[in-house]
C-alpha cells in the first residue's frame, strides 16, 4: 500500500512534524529511514494514517476495508501466519508422528466414542484421558492444516517475482535483513516489497470473508 489519493506533501505535514522519530526543524531527518522526510517515499505510519482516514480500498485485488481496526487486524494476523508458517509445517509432521504413533486402535475412539462413559479404576481414567488428549491434538492439527491451505492457495496468487521471492523467504522463516540482501534491495525497499505482498495476501487470505 501507498500514500494512495493523500498527497506526500500532505502526509509529511499531518504524520511526519508529530512523529517522535522525526529530529523536526531545518533538518528534518527520519531516525527511522535514516533520511530526510522529503525522501521517504513510505512509512508504516502513512499507512496507518492513510487507514485512518479512508480505510483500505479495494486496489487491484488488495483489501477493501473502511474501518482502520479490523484492517490493521487482519494484517497483523497475515504478518504473524506468514511468519509462523514453516513452525507449523513442524508441528503438522509431530502431531501427525504421534497420531499416527497410537496405533489405529485408538482412533475409532474420537467423536461420539470419545464421550462414552469409562470402566472405572485407574486403567479405565486412563484410556478415557489419553483419548481426550488425542483428540485434542487431531483438532489442532486439523486447525493446522486449514491454516496451511490457506497460506499456500493465497501465495500461489502472487504474481510479482520481487513479492514471490520475499514471500518464501518469510514463509521459510529467514530474517528480514538477511531477505533484503537476498534480493539485493535497500531496506526501505525490502520493507516496501514486504508491505506489499503482506496487504495482498491478507485480502487473498481473508478479504472475501472479513471484507465489509
Amino acid at each position: 500500500m501507498s500514500a494512495g489519493t493523500i498527497e506526500k506533501s500532505k502526509l509529511i505535514e499531518m504524520v511526519c512534524e508529530k512523529c517522535p522519530a522525526t529530529c523536526w526543524g531545518d533538518k528534518a531527518v527520519c531516525s527511522v529511514h535514516n533520511l530526510h522526510v522529503g525522501k521517504v517515499e513510505t512509512c508504516p505510519e502513512w499507512d496507518k494514517h492513510t487507514i485512518s482516514q479512508q480505510g483500505l480500498k479495494d486496489h487491484d485485488g488488495q483489501l477493501s476495508f473502511v474501518d482502520m481496526e479490523p484492517a490493521m487486524e487482519l494484517l497483523h494476523r497475515t504478518e504473524e501466519e506468514l511468519r509462523d508458517y514453516h513452525f507449523m509445517l513442524r508441528e503438522i509432521d509431530r502431531l501427525q508422528g504421534y497420531l499416527e504413533d497410537a496405533g489405529e486402535g485408538t482412533v475409532g475412539a474420537y467423536g461420539i466414542d470419545a464421550s462414552q462413559p469409562k470402566g472405572k479404576g485407574k486403567n479405565g481414567d486412563k484410556t478415557h484421558a489419553e483419548v481426550v488428549r488425542r483428540e485434542r491434538k487431531w483438532k489442532r492439527l486439523s486447525k493446522l492444516q486449514e491454516a496451511v491451505e490457506r497460506i499456500d492457495r493465497a501465495a500461489e496468487r502472487i504474481s510479482d517475482e520481487k513479492e514471490k521471492t520475499v514471500l518464501d523467504a518469510i514463509m521459510d522463516g529467514e530474517k528480514n535483513n538477511f531477505i533484503a540482501r537476498q534480493i539485493g534491495v535497500s531496506r526501505q525497499r525490502y520493507y516496501e516489497i514486504k508491505r506489499s505482498v503482506i496487504i495482498k495476501m491478507a485480502w487473498l487470505m481473508y478479504g472475501n470473508d472479513e471484507a465489509a
